[in-house]
């Protein structure tokens, strides 16, 4: 009799639980029977099998209490916790062991979206699979996923053997890359990271192509050094300027202190100009910024070769110098208390047109002190500053020099205007020889300094009936007027010092800001359509030989979110010429667009020393082909630095791209006369999605 009701109880719930040897062991179904002498239960119907690690689902399930084997037939279906599944027709499954395996089945890695499908993949564990003669894809086709015959998705890596470690890795040799079915390469092996943290390995290649360099291949390798630290190497080869290799190590030690030291060594084939250069390039880069709350700020920025050739760039205006004239180290550390701040810093200059350092002036270190913005009573206001600055080179003028800085401020507002007088000082002091002879001299100089401007704002607003969409707009105009004398002092100091000129300044600065105001379901939102900005100034202690000197102009126009318009110039009235200018016009949406830009300028002598046009545009005739072209033309030198054109196809499980350039730029030749040299190539993009991809790094 209670034989009788312990088997009605499991038919009115569907369900009954026995014991592993570590786990509890649950099975649900339509029909559930149990065998004594067997020790084995069946079940038949929407069965259901599982415990904390795995769920099995099945037409037809039995499991033996003994050896905690479950055997499953018919639209078998096992997922894990973490959203992991394995389908197929038939499976065994230990429990205990969680070894077993299951045919005609494909199996769906989660985080990488990734599927494997084979006559059977064996279980070796409760993480690790083994496949034989599978197939490998990203690609969402039903067909494959179904396990149909003839269904290729858009690629599959066919893979002799496949080992799995579930949230570690998938292994797989020898493999071939199939595109619809078609073979298309082969590779020893392939292996991908399942995990989502950072892990130390082999990175994947970048690959391109240059008529200057040759075959370009770069091989990335990660090393994980820490959660808040890394190593990673780029050994590179060009197959016709030579090899290297590139490490950046990045840290993040806190959270206020983190940066990046970055070395590159370069052995190259051919020697620069001539076998007397150095055939070995190094350049050293570091960077980092700390934090320390109250105790200040720290940072230094460091930029050193060991051959003055190695970042040799030359300037089209003047063709026998260099444009990097200089590469800049610089330590720094500032620290403030409420009105009071110290700073601390020292720049390092290596020269890299001079034939050596020694005539480089270092500024090692300089030191600033003082205290900003301190109320003395009511409105009146201490600004002081005192900086000690020790420049020092081996031939030439060195020595130290001191700036005794301070203003008194007194801003008030008078009806609508807002007015600040200042008056001031600058004190300074230097002592210095000249290497090699050691000839000392010290200079002292007092210089005052008064200032005085007067500004205003004016608000105008202008409303439409609108109660969705543009709705009005504001308009303001901010005038400035400021005064600036410094009466004409001597100062013969040594070419390091900072000295100040005589000034008697006018300036008149002028803003003009048009702001719309959208209202958008309820919700107001501004857009700055319209800013200008004019600043033109008189120094009556310089001789123009005309009553406007040149005028500072800044225009920002964007009335729509799609089209947008910056200018800035500095015009002449006296010759009627811009002594420079730049101008950008930026229209597009996230379909399609281009840019074009525009720049000149001139010397003192008002000669056009550059003048180029640059301009991109870029499509999406297709939702999934991206398109681009741009170029830079020198309309001056009537040459093309740079042009660029490129593609990126990218479907939902793979893309492909290239990337090509023509770059052309100033050479010196061994007879110190400069040609223009043209670079052209190509960098390959590839990627098969939660596989691999190659592309260039920039």
């Amino acid at each position: 009799m209670l034989k009788f009701v312990f088997f009605v109880l499991i038919a009115i719930f569907i369900s009954v639980s026995s014991f592993a040897k570590d786990d509890s062991i649950h099975l649900q179904a339509d029909h559930v029977s149990y065998n004594k002498k067997l020790s084995t239960y069946y079940a038949y119907g929407h069965c259901k099998i599982y415990d904390s690690n795995y769920v099995l689902k099945a037409d037809k399930v039995s499991y033996n209490d003994n050896n905690s084997i479950a055997e499953a037939k018919g639209h078998v279906y096992l997922e894990d916790t973490f959203g992991n599944w394995v389908k197929g027709t038939y499976a065994i499954l230990n429990y205990s062991t969680y070894r077993g395996y299951i045919e005609h089945a494909v199996m769906f890695v989660k985080g990488n979206h990734l599927y494997l499908r084979a006559k059977r993949i064996v279980f070796y564990g409760k993480n690790k699979y083994f496949v034989k003669d599978g197939a490998i894809t990203s690609c969402d086709c039903p067909g494959f996923v179904n396990y149909k015959k003839g269904a290729h998705p858009k690629w599959t890596i066919n893979a002799k053997n496949t080992y799995v470690v579930r949230k570690d890795y998938l292994f797989a040799y020898p493999v071939l890359m199939k595109a619809r079915g078609i073979p298309v390469f082969f590779l020893p092996f392939v292996r991908k990271s399942l995990n989502k943290e950072r892990r130390t390995g082999f990175l994947f290649p970048q690959i391109g192509m240059s008529s200057s360099y040759g075959f370009k291949y770069i091989q990335p390798f990660f090393i994980n050094i820490s959660p808040s630290q890394d190593i990673t190497l780029y050994p590179f080869a060009y197959s016709k300027e030579g090899n290297g290799i590139k490490g950046q190590y990045r840290f993040y030690w806190t959270k206020y202190s983190k940066g990046n030291w970055d070395i590159t060594v370069f052995k190259e084939k051919v020697p620069y100009l001539d076998s007397t250069h150095k055939k070995t390039r190094v350049n050293l880069k570091a960077i980092q910024y700390a934090d320390f709350g109250r105790y200040g700020r720290f940072s230094y920025d460091v930029n050193i070769v060991n051959n003055r050739d190695n970042l040799r760039v030359l300037d089209m205006s003047k063709l026998e110098t260099s444009s990097d004239r200089y590469t800049t180290s610089t330590a720094s550390y500032y620290v403030n208390y409420n009105d009071y701040f110290l700073s601390i810093y020292s720049q390092f200059y290596q020269d890299l047109v001079a034939e050596n350092n020694r005539a480089t002036l270092q500024k090692m270190p300089v030191v600033k002190f003082g205290v900003i913005n301190k109320k003395l009573y009511k409105n009146l206001t201490l600004d002081f500053s005192q900086t000690v600055s020790n420049d020092f080179r081996i031939e030439g003028a060195r020595g130290i020099y001191t700036d005794s800085t301070g203003f008194l401020s007194y801003p008030f507002k008078l009806y609508h205007f807002s007015i600040t007088p200042k008056i001031g000082a600058h004190e300074l002091y230097s002592r210095w020889e000249y290497a090699p002879n050691n000839k000392k001299y010290s200079r002292r100089a007092f210089v005052p300094d008064y200032n005085i401007s007067v500004s205003t704002a004016l608000y105008g607003i202008f409303l439409n009936t609108n109660t969705s969409g543009f709705v009005g707009v504001k308009h303001t105009i901010k005038p400035t007027i400021s005064y600036q004398y410094i009466p004409e002092r001597s100062q013969r100091f040594a070419d390091f010092v900072s000295t100040y000129s005589k000034t008697n300044k006018v300036t008149f600065d002028l803003e003009n800001i048009l702001t719309a105001k959208f209202v958008d379901n309820g919700k107001p939102q501004y857009r700055q359509v319209f800013y200008n900005r004019i600043t033109a100034y008189y120094d009556f202690a310089k001789t123009y030989h005309t009553p406007y000197p040149p005028i500072y102009e800044e225009t920002i126009i964007q009335p729509f979110d799609f089209l947008k318009l910056t200018s800035q110039a500095h015009y002449f009235f006296k010759k009627h010429v811009f002594l420079d200018s730049s101008e950008d016009l930026n229209v597009g949406n996230k379909n399609v667009g281009f840019s074009v830009g525009y720049t000149m300028s001139r010397d003192d002598n008002y000669k056009l020393t550059d003048e180029s046009v640059s301009t991109k545009v870029y499509a999406y005739p297709l939702k999934e082909l991206y398109v681009y072209a741009s170029f830079e033309r020198s309309l001056h030198y009537s040459y093309y630095p740079s042009r660029k054109f490129g593609f990126m196809y990218q479907e939902d499980c793979w893309g492909i791209g290239l990337d090509f350039y023509f770059t052309r730029s100033p050479e010196e030749q061994e007879n110190g006369e400069y040609e223009t040299h043209l670079d052209k190539g190509f960098w390959i993009t590839f990627n098969l999605t939660g596989l691999f991809s190659i592309k260039r790094q920039y």
